[in-house]
């Protein structure tokens, strides 16, 4: 997603204590970097994975670069800085580097036999790489992707419990009003659920918990508040009608555009969500990674 700003956008550096807007869910934030580097095509993050232990990001550009980071932490995992160690970029079927409408990555993630999987707007696609700096391979498409917009496409992915491939559209395709969320099995797609717009909030991320619910990252812009962040939890169980449950909204630009998350338990066994925002290659916003202790009773 990609937003010309015209306006200065007020952010909040402090490293605030935010409560859970219902009894049983808490979300902390225990963490903040500002990863900013005057470096070319670094930027734009919107897909993230986190691996050893909490001390690694891959994160992916909306250009499809990726960086590998090594995150500092101390005794208590608490993040202090940042190096990047790796870099490269996404490359097609071929094993060539991706050009013009066939660029625009949004999400990643990885199953539990390490493939990685990767959708793309514009040519809408998910591709599956075995090596994040390996040629991909075209999954098959849900007619529906025919009737996405073209900025508005395969916005987040998330891999369930069983290992199956979940997809969410940041808009509805053409000619539906609630965003249809896709699984993949036996190499089909199904939809199993429908999510209904609510205050104008996109769906940017997903991941799921061991409890089997599915924690979605949220995002709204306007001109006149611009970002704010949105934490819902979800059922996929058919038979399961309960409302999303709303964990946490923001203040108008107490965060950067968040895009990505990723979850991951540290040494004591706590859930943390890690995130990062997508500067849009503007000067007026910043990368940043923020994190989380998702918490609930």
């Amino acid at each position: 997603m990609k937003y010309t700003i015209l306006i200065i956008l007020i952010l909040f550096w402090m490293v605030p204590t935010v409560k859970a807007d219902v009894k049983s869910w808490t979300l902390e934030q225990v963490g903040f970097l500002n990863i900013d580097r005057n470096e070319k095509n670094y930027g734009g993050f919107s897909g993230l994975i986190v691996q050893d232990e909490g001390s690694e990001a891959l994160i992916l550009t909306d250009k499809s670069f990726f960086f590998v980071l090594k995150l500092q932490r101390n005794d208590d995992d608490i993040l202090t800085g940042y190096s990047v160690i790796r870099k490269g970029r996404i490359l097609s079927s071929k094993g060539e580097n991706l050009n013009g409408r066939n660029t625009d990555s949004e999400s990643i993630v990885i199953s539990k036999n390490n493939n990685y999987y990767i959708s793309f707007e514009s040519n809408h696609r998910i591709m599956m790489h075995t090596n994040v700096e390996g040629k991909g391979v075209f999954i098959p498409k849900h007619p529906m992707f025919r009737k996405l917009s073209v900025n508005k496409g395969i916005e987040a992915l998330a891999i369930d419990n069983e290992d199956r491939l979940i997809a969410i559209p940041e808009k509805p395709p053409l000619g539906i009003s609630d965003i249809p969320i896709f699984r993949l099995q036996h190499n089909k797609w199904e939809i199993i659920k429908y999510l209904k717009i609510k205050d104008d909030f996109m769906v940017t991320d997903a991941e799921f918990l061991p409890q089997g619910l599915l924690l979605i990252l949220e995002r709204k812009f306007s001109w006149t508040q611009g970002f704010k962040t949105r934490f819902r939890l979800i059922s996929l169980n058919k038979f399961d009608n309960k409302k999303p449950i709303t964990v946490f909204t923001s203040t108008a630009n107490q965060f950067d555009n968040l895009e990505g998350m990723a979850l991951w338990k540290d040494k004591k066994g706590e859930m943390r969500i890690l995130t990062v925002s997508d500067d849009n290659f503007h000067p007026l916003q910043q990368s940043e990674i923020r994190e989380f202790f998702l918490k609930y009773e």
